[in-house]
């Protein structure tokens, strides 16, 4: 509460009023105010120190600037995407499949028969979200530009699936692309393989240059209550 005090003359006499009010509302959205403050630094700071970090680790495994400006502009809009979803959920996280649909629409405009999505509804948290839309934008950039979808036949079945593991949830994701062009296993790791097998938290990432097409599975585990029901 609120306590005012303040004197007034009623003829001869000299009174003091005292006034009382509840501020509850008013503290607690003060409070909560505070909180969201505190909350949005932390997520600037963190976002700045990841787009650092791609600026850099980008610009050290690029030959031109080009190459530098199309790279850090196509992850900067894969975070931006991913973002962009937790804001709608109220940072709360983001559904899997539309995380997916907005990272390759871009690639996949104009030839939705190239990609074929399947696998339950899957809810990923505020950290996973950003770091699963890197990754997604990374195999997407890579099967463009050397892999499947750099010829007119080639298709990406993008796929995942749930399952329990001593009571714990694990989701596993699985990239398989088919008609491209004979893939080999390179013989150089840049930032992109990098972040692919080392950008999700907790996941354990392999990849498999099959001379049917480029393979990549994710497995990491989830938390209780992030698999809702089914998507096709």
């Amino acid at each position: 509460v609120e306590s005012r005090f303040g004197l007034e003359t009623t003829g001869d006499r000299r009174l003091v009023l005292e006034s009382i009010h509840d501020i509850t509302e008013r503290e607690t959205l003060h409070e909560r105010q505070q909180l969201l403050l505190g909350e949005l630094t932390h997520r600037v700071k963190n976002t700045l120190a990841v787009v650092q970090s791609i600026a850099r680790q980008t610009l050290r495994n690029t030959p031109s600037p080009e190459q530098f400006i199309e790279r850090f502009e196509g992850r900067l809009s894969a975070m931006a995407n991913a973002h962009g979803l937790l804001v709608q959920s109220n940072w709360q996280g983001a559904d899997l499949a539309e995380l997916a649909r907005v990272q390759l629409e871009a690639l996949t405009s104009g030839s939705a028969d190239r990609l074929r999505m399947e696998g339950p509804e899957v809810a990923l948290t505020a950290e996973l979200a950003t770091p699963f839309g890197l990754v997604l934008h990374e195999l997407a950039s890579n099967a463009a530009k050397y892999g499947a979808w750099s010829r007119p036949s080639g298709r990406v079945d993008l796929t995942w699936n749930t399952e329990s593991r001593n009571r714990q949830p694990y989701l596993t994701v699985k990239w398989q692309e088919t008609g491209g062009p004979r893939v080999a296993t390179p013989t150089r790791r840049g930032f992109g393989s990098s972040l692919i097998e080392n950008g999700i938290p907790g996941a354990t990432v392999r990849r498999e240059f099959n001379s049917s097409g480029f393979v990549c599975t994710i497995e990491l585990p989830m938390p209780e209550g992030s698999v809702r029901g089914e998507y096709r």
